[in-house]
């Protein structure tokens, strides 16, 4: 129970169904919109993101109408918080109207494009405070900066932690999407892997063309099974990008080294060079000895500061 205050978080991910949540019986999970609908219905759906509010003579052209059942029950919630899926104020002032006195915020946790609907000042008149996990974006528009969480928790930690007993099989693991010029990246860094006589464990998904199907993405259960038998996690930050991804978070979570693009990771707590490489600030020749050395115990107190509870609780006035 988190101070027994109802907590709703808006524009997360709801499939597949996350059971661990079932933890925190105060917070409830939902898309903002309906998923789902016909052809048909997306088309009143989108175009009712650009119709003035003087327009929308009918349902099927209100924003509302394509909210998702979370609408039914938001009078029930202490703490709304929003990530990212932000098209305009319509939802900020549907909430508002519904439930007047609740600590409503938005989480932002992707670049911001100029000009666009996420930006925090567009909102400066709605009692809506913005947090964000990019301490780029909290500069430039002088909101807090948030620490994001473990996301993804479908294990006892405590229980993996008593019986891990793979063996570590690869140095280096990474699973991500092929995207921007991530394929040469990643090929650069096989290199190097290679070059320091390292084994690795990459995976790169192709993004989705025309004209073919989907690629499968690896579920989350056999990330961890990867996770679980390699040395080091590696973590390749996105151009335009300066917050970490999740791939620290597993690291910690999980007691793994982590190899990384990005020299953010060392404005956090749980940093030391024992665990963390950063690419690029460090000599390649020393990977294998980082590798090798034994994984440096963080203290509990700060690896609970990156759970869902703590995170929900930044939120609070």
């Amino acid at each position: 129970m988190i101070n027994n205050n109802k907590t709703l978080i808006l524009g997360w991910p709801v499939k597949p169904p996350q059971k661990w949540l079932q933890r925190y019986p105060d917070i409830e999970v939902a898309r903002i919109y309906r998923e789902n609908v016909n052809w048909c219905e997306k088309k009143f759906k989108d175009l009712s993101f650009h119709m003035p509010k003087s327009m929308q003579v009918c349902d099927c052209i209100k924003p509302s109408t394509w909210y998702g059942d979370w609408k039914e029950r938001i009078k029930g919630f202490d703490i709304v918080i929003l990530i990212d899926e932000i098209r305009g104020r319509d939802v900020f002032e549907y909430i508002l109207e519904k439930n007047p006195q609740c600590n409503l915020n938005v989480f932002i946790d992707s670049p911001i494009k100029e000009g666009s609907k996420k930006e925090p000042f567009l909102y400066k008149d709605l009692p809506v405070r913005f947090f964000t996990c990019d301490r780029r974006i909290a500069e430039r528009y002088h909101i807090e900066f948030a620490p994001y969480f473990y996301i993804f928790s479908p294990y006892d930690f405590g229980e993996y932690l008593n019986n891990c007993w793979l063996e570590n099989n690869n140095d280096v693991f990474f699973v991500g999407e092929e995207k921007g010029d991530r394929a040469q990246r990643i090929a650069k860094i096989k290199e190097i892997l290679a070059k320091a006589g390292l084994t690795h464990d990459i995976h790169l998904v192709p993004q989705n063309r025309r004209g073919k199907k989907k690629a499968a993405y690896m579920t989350y259960g056999d990330v961890i099974e990867h996770v679980k038998q390699s040395k080091a996690i590696l973590e390749l930050i996105s151009d335009g990008q300066t917050g970490i991804t999740q791939r620290p978070y597993e690291a910690l979570f999980f007691k793994k080294k982590l190899i990384t693009t990005s020299a953010e990771i060392k404005n956090y707590d749980f940093y030391c060079e024992q665990n963390v490489f950063v690419l690029g600030e460090r000599e390649v020749a020393e990977l294998p000895e980082f590798l090798n050395a034994p994984f440096k115990e963080i203290d509990k107190e700060i690896v609970d500061e990156y759970t869902l509870k703590s995170w929900v609780e930044r939120f609070k006035k």
